[in-house]
């Protein structure tokens, strides 16, 4: 990494005492083209050549000189090439920045120096984003024409409204972006080729989006500027703010832009559609010369599910055709000086899974083994492929910088470089090597001098045991952060952006809120720690949190004020807190409006009656909550599981699919289909081939992180319908990897009967008595059921006929179908046993 730092010999003492602080070797310092008046374009261009980023200083000394005239200075090249990301002006005074950031319309470009340490940071920060970035220069544009075209009739269509909003889904890394250049490229080429970033968070109500976007699209703002624009927004009718949020996004039009929204779950409801605010900011943006917002999601809106208006462009991204595959592989391996025989660009083609992402990360492969090496042992490359299972994560050796980097970002939506060290008490020297490393591992994602976790990895790093933070770490980092965040903020050192994380650490920390921070708190930052907490087993606090998120209600969107109600009830189930769980469910049915509302509330009812041992009761909510809406795969999961559970393996099956189809690499959803088809058909042949594809999926994805779902469902598999001892085997392996879980020793007791011995069995099925019985908020008396039937099946099996059937007399666990055919059969056992 090195940074190319460019300055009048007026600001030689300033800038000399910042490059002190950074590594030697990471900079270049020149102030001799600046004097000469030299500097333009190509000198940038040039200099670039040989560093990362070319920055600029600027004092009241030195502003007067043409330089401010930032379009001039620029250039039309250097934005054509896409790399005015590299380009930094660093003002040290206030004089020099109010001229700038006056003076100039691109993002991100001017910055603040508040002083020779802050800057150093600021810098540091900077470089690693403009490192990361240089992986990606230059990569060629291949197929895709007939997305292009599927776009072009869309927006060219004239029997319908003008478009205006573009909407493209797929993974990550699949070059939904790239795909979105492109077209704007083609269709629309005055549009400049800079898209500035709009996250949209889960829970984000009108004042949080509002936020996201003044702050992506006037980065140059100041937190006290931003704090006086929010109260005034906040006491704004809905439909004026809903006008403000589309007027900021219309003005890219003139500026001739265009912006990436992308979905961090903020955009889409679970079933798919719009969320209301989204939606309704849709309705206020401009559609012409050209559409200002493009939307990025990981799904695509269902066809019945779209907007009415017919205003929006659609496209599913899906995987590169195999022909332009191979161009784009034999493209590479062209630049990277590589020959390969035809069998092995295809093996190469074929690893990528036209997936372009892929094919970059199989060139960074290349760059420390042959491809004959590769080809022989692709094991590591197909494991982070998965990257989104928390294997590929555990297969990185972390440094002790990294596990903190990690720990702390796990707790707070992003950080800058200053931030970090201040926090963590870390070596910036250290911290610079560790992000990078991390970035180019892709864990974690740069952006300007602030990191983020990298989407695809969000779930895999919040599971990873290496990066959880010791709790005297975890509660001095907040307390820093919570106090030197606030007061850079308001003095202008810090990114506007870390507003969230300020928030955010105040809140966590429990401390007094700074009256500076707590103008900038909104009812979702509880939200976001309320589902924190509950991921983290914290049912108490998690309650606490939900109920402060509802004091807010009505600045809640849609989604959060689901959540907050949610978050509430699905933690007092869990600690049998009836009283908080009606509560809950009353604020919920008091604001529910729509279906989607109303299937949270039939939900969480399911939920509740599953969590009492009432199975019967909770499928009959559970299937509202489905009917309500059509795809929610919280609900199917839920239906499968019961179904499951009372044996009604075909519509176990039908839920199962549905669920498994929303994430097919998720353990839990993939372990209930497994557990389904090894039930319902064993080892028929018109199953074995998908049945052992999955078990190879849940292999890799069921066995991490201390999970024991592979290991389980082998034993089943064996139990029913081959080598009972191998079960034996596959179950003792899983009770001891996860020996609090129910699932394991329930069937451990079943294989012990199988194999004759009682005794053993008997001292599983008291454990399991003791699990159900416990106050745990595990899964409290959602296993109460099957607890009765494996009690009951130990019982027949010692002759106890009598008792068995009585277990069976519990009417809220069975119904009287059931309990008559469960008596039956222990009747005609019974029966058979006597002759």
């Amino acid at each position: 990494m090195k940074v190319f730092l460019s300055h009048s010999s007026k600001d030689k003492g300033f800038v000399e005492a910042v490059a002190e602080l950074l590594r030697p070797g990471t900079f270049e310092l020149d102030s001799q083209t600046f004097d000469a008046g030299l500097i333009n374009s190509e000198a940038i261009i040039n200099a670039l050549k040989r560093s990362d980023l070319f920055c600029l200083f600027l004092s009241e000394n030195s502003i007067r000189s043409s330089y401010v005239d930032f379009e001039t200075l620029l250039g039309v090249e250097l934005l054509a090439r896409g790399e005015i990301g590299k380009f930094l002006a660093v003002c040290i005074d206030e004089r020099a920045f109010a001229d700038a950031s006056a003076n100039i319309k691109f993002f991100n470009a001017v910055r603040k120096g508040v002083g020779i340490e802050s800057t150093a940071r600021m810098i540091q920060g900077v470089l690693v984003a403009a490192a990361a970035a240089r992986a990606t220069e230059s990569h060629p544009f291949m197929g895709r024409a007939d997305e292009l075209l599927e776009l072009e009739r869309q927006v060219t269509d004239h029997s319908k409204p003008t478009t205006r909003a573009i909407f493209i889904s797929g993974n990550f890394g699949s070059g939904r972006r790239t795909l979105a250049r492109k077209f704007y490229a083609n269709q629309y080429p005055r549009v400049g080729q800079i898209f500035p970033t709009v996250d949209v968070e889960s829970f984000a109500g009108l004042e949080e989006l509002f936020r996201k976007v003044l702050l992506a699209l006037r980065p140059a703002i100041t937190a006290t500027e931003l704090k006086t624009r929010i109260q005034a927004f906040t006491v704004a009718p809905e439909q004026e703010r809903l006008r403000q949020i589309g007027q900021i996004l219309n003005s890219l039009l003139l500026a001739n832009e265009a912006t990436y929204l992308m979905d961090m779950g903020g955009i889409l409801t679970d079933a798919g559609q719009l969320e209301p605010e989204i939606d309704a900011i849709i309705s206020t943006l401009e559609s012409k010369p050209h559409p200002a917002a493009i939307i990025i999601a990981p799904r695509m809106v269902p066809l019945k599910l779209r907007r009415k208006e017919k205003d929006l462009a659609y496209l599913a991204l899906r995987s590169l055709k195999h022909d332009a595959g191979e161009r784009l592989m034999s493209r590479l391996l062209l630049d990277k000086g590589l020959k390969v025989a035809p069998e092995e660009l295809r093996d190469l083609v074929a690893l990528a899974d036209g997936h372009p992402f892929n094919f970059y990360r199989l060139m960074e492969e290349l760059e420390t083994q042959s491809v004959t090496a590769l080809l022989a042992n692709p094991s590591d490359f197909i494991e982070w492929k998965h990257r989104q299972s928390s294997e590929y994560l555990s297969r990185i050796t972390l440094s002790k910088e990294e596990r903190l980097i990690l720990g702390l970002l796990r707790l707070v939506p992003e950080l800058d470089f200053a931030a970090l060290i201040s926090a963590l008490s870390l070596d910036p020297g250290a911290t610079s090597d560790a992000l990078l490393r991390l970035a180019n591992l892709h864990v974690v994602e740069p952006v300007a001098e602030r990191v983020k976790v990298s989407p695809a990895l969000r779930i895999a790093v919040e599971r990873d045991k290496r990066v959880s933070l010791p709790q005297t770490v975890r509660t001095s980092a907040m307390r820093t952060l919570s106090q030197s965040l606030s007061i850079r903020l308001e003095e202008g050192d810090a990114p506007v952006a870390l507003i969230d994380t300020a928030v955010l650490a105040t809140l966590e920390d429990g401390s007094e809120l700074p009256e500076f921070t707590a103008a900038f708190i909104l009812p979702s930052h509880y939200v976001w720690l309320a589902k924190r907490h509950y991921d983290e087993r914290r049912y108490e606090e998690c309650i606490r949190l939900s109920k402060e998120a509802l004091k807010g209600a009505s600045r809640l969107s849609s989604g959060g004020l689901v959540a907050a109600s949610r978050y509430m009830c699905l933690a007092a189930a869990r600690i049998g807190d009836v009283a908080t769980f009606d509560d809950g469910l009353r604020r919920l049915k008091a604001k529910a409006s729509g279906d989607w509302a109303l299937s949270n509330v039939a939900f969480l009812q399911g939920f509740h009656s599953r969590f009492q041992g009432n199975l019967p009761k909770a499928e009959e909510f559970h299937r509202e909550a489905y009917k309500l809406s059509p795809g929610n795969t919280s609900a199917a999961r839920e239906i499968a599981s019961i179904c499951l559970a009372r044996g009604n393996l075909e519509e176990a099956e039908k839920f199962a699919r549905e669920a498994h189809g929303q994430a097919t690499r998720n353990a839990y959803l993939l372990d209930t289909l497994i557990a389904v088809l090894v039930r319902r058909y064993g080892k028929s042949s018109a199953h074995i081939g998908e049945l052992n594809g999955l078990f190879d999926v849940l292999e890799t994805v069921g066995e991490e992180a201390g999970k024991s779902f592979f290991s389980t469902r082998k034993a089943e598999f064996e139990h029913l319908w081959g080598n009972n001892k191998l079960a034996l085997k596959f179950i003792e392996k899983a009770v001891a990897k996860t020996p609090s879980i129910f699932e394991p020793r329930k069937l451990y007791a079943e294989i012990l009967l199988k194999e004759g011995n009682k005794a053993k069995a008997f001292e599983v099925i008291q454990e399991l008595e003791r699990q159900v019985n416990s106050r745990d908020p595990g899964e409290r008396r959602s296993n109460y059921r099957a607890y009765l039937e494996i009690h009951s099946h130990y019982l027949v099996e010692v002759g106890q006929f009598k008792e068995a059937k009585d277990l069976y007399d519990d009417t809220s666990v069975f119904t009287d179908a059931e309990r008559k055919g469960a008596k039956k059969e222990i009747e005609v056992i019974q029966a058979y046993r006597s002759r």
